[in-house]
């Protein structure tokens, strides 16, 4: 790829001409077909997940089937492989792809769960020889693989959808930078040339198109990092700050306040040094990485302890178990994550671009880092031991999606240096591997807690129909129905009779695939009626 930047500028319709051509250069070619593709994916995903499946049961038959032919003949174009592997391969290709074609649901769920334990057993092998060779630079590619294969393995069900709406938004995202990369080469013929250009040349022509260059890179930087000369007195208002938000934060959740919980929001500085991180790891500045972490883990602490301090002398005025601030913090989604990555990408686009620096303040309030360390140290300091890990998990969710959604804009925004990319880019990717292991294990609660809530939405409703069929035409109504472990609880108002309790058992036990107790609220009720003329009537 070549650049002339001091080609001429183009007349106007040099510039319509060149829009018309840009419609059919490889760039805009590849990424309207990664956009549209993505778009239907994630616009319909029942349909695109099973035929994804279906197209993957396809291509595995198709692998069998060249190697059965290889390993039988010695010859299939270019092929140069062991004929006896290919033998031995054939036939589990062959089975493997027939059965996800005939049950692609169970079948991919069984290849992903092979496919974990796989990944740990080797991570672990390549693990524990890096430990005893003390390879080091090993180490992180093979925390990832662990981590994988335990995501891959015990929630395999999850990751496979997970997958293919991660590949369907990554295909988008692609497709949109190649599609406006596209673009803008058909606006700038003469600067920008796109023959014989690979996705890995156009993506490198974007970074480096993009570059925000050095002098605004340390302006950055004056931002996101504390250093001399005036590093004492930046850590002292970022610690002020800090631990008066966690304040702020530990009195509105014991008083369950959600506009106090976004004032705390909006005064929380933890922000800056995680963006700081995000930034330090794409430009290869290891140092102010580790002051970074550094910082933050320090600051995490500072925020739990004082708000286990003050919810030890500050009685809640509501009770903790009906605290909404609390009880939502402590069973973190996939929906969580899914904001966090978002928020930490909008920040970091509004750190690079001065023009919407303004919209910071929406980003702190978006993915809330302070409130769930305050709801870590209140319930820590009642004994809550269990709803103090769930609020940690959602902290540390909120913080590795920052951090890898920041680092990935980053790079498309120019805070990354190119020539750092270029050069050092193993290095790169071997920093941030440890955070893609730890976002993977932290996967793991919110992948079960997401599978939980929708399974009991789904067996609610369920249930909620058994109800209706068993009260059927009769006077009455249904006030509610509440499904817990192993119970299930209706309320009904009315003035029928009541039909027979043990059949609903019976019908709930068998929705629920499990015995289930059933609890019947009956509530006897009478309507009066006065006409306009006077009359009155009781049922």
């Amino acid at each position: 790829m070549t650049s002339d930047p001091d080609a001429p500028e183009p007349s106007r319709l040099d510039r319509a001409r060149a829009g018309l051509v840009a419609s059919t250069n490889p760039a805009t070619a590849w990424g309207s077909i990664l956009v549209l593709a993505g778009l239907l994916v994630l616009g319909l995903p029942a349909v695109s997940v099973t035929t994804i499946e279906i197209v993957l049961g396809v291509v595995l038959c198709g692998v069998g089937l060249v190697d059965g032919v290889y390993a039988a003949t010695g010859r299939w174009g270019r092929l140069n492989r062991s004929r006896w592997r290919a033998g031995l391969r054939a036939p589990f290709v062959l089975v493997t792809g027939f059965v996800v074609i005939v049950a692609p649901a169970e079948a991919t769920v069984l290849i992903f769960a092979a496919v974990g334990l796989y990944m740990f057993v080797r991570g672990s092998v390549a693990l524990a020889g890096a430990v005893v060779r003390r390879r080091r630079d090993r180490l992180p590619a093979s925390l990832v693989m662990v981590a994988a294969g335990l995501l891959f393995f015990f929630a395999s069900t999850v990751v496979s959808q997970g997958i293919v709406l991660a590949v369907a938004i990554g295909a988008t995202i692609l497709g949109g930078i190649l599609l406006a990369y596209g673009l803008r080469a058909g606006l700038h013929p003469g600067q920008i040339d796109l023959t014989d250009a690979g996705v890995v040349e156009m993506l490198d022509g974007w970074v480096r198109g993009a570059d925000v260059g050095d002098a605004r890179r340390d302006e950055l930087a004056e931002t996101l990092y504390f250093e001399a000369p005036q590093r004492a007195d930046k850590l002292t208002a970022w610690w002020v700050m800090l631990l008066l938000s966690a304040a702020i934060a530990t009195f509105a959740v014991l008083q369950d306040s959600t506009a106090v919980v976004i004032g705390a929001m909006l005064v929380a500085p933890l922000m800056v040094p995680i963006l700081g991180l995000a930034g330090a790891l794409v430009n290869g500045w290891s140092s102010r990485a580790a002051a970074s972490a550094r910082l933050v883990a320090a600051g995490s602490a500072g925020a739990i302890g004082i708000s286990f301090l003050l919810s030890r002398w500050a009685p809640p005025l509501i009770s903790l178990d009906a605290n909404s601030q609390i009880s939502s913090r402590v069973s973190p989604t996939l929906t969580d994550l899914l904001i966090a990555v978002a928020a930490g990408a909008a920040g970091a686009f509004a750190t690079v671009n001065a023009r919407v620096a303004a919209s910071i303040a929406g980003v702190a309030i978006a993915v809330a880092l302070v409130p769930p360390l305050s709801v870590v140290g209140i319930c820590l300091g009642a004994g809550l031991v269990d709803e103090a890990f769930g609020a940690f998990v959602l902290f540390m969710t909120n913080f590795v999606s920052i951090v890898l959604s920041a680092a990935v804009v980053f790079v498309l925004g120019g805070f990354a240096n190119p020539a750092v990319l270029r050069r050092q880019g193993r290095q790169v990717l071997l920093t941030i591997a440890p955070y893609g292991a730890l976002a993977m294990v932290v996967l793991v609660p919110l992948i079960f807690t997401s599978a939980g809530i929708v399974a009991d939405a789904s067996l609610n409703r369920e249930v909620a129909g058994v109800v209706d069929d068993w009260v059927g035409d009769r006077n009455l109504r249904v006030v509610s129905v509440d499904v817990t472990a192993g119970e299930v609880t209706v309320e009904v108002t009315g003035s029928g009779s009541l039909p027979a309790v043990a059949d609903l058992q019976d019908a709930v036990t068998d929705t629920a695939g499990r015995e289930t107790a059933v609890r019947v609220e009956y509530t006897p009720s009478r309507t009066v009626e006065v006409d306009a003329d006077g009359s009155l009537r009781i049922e």
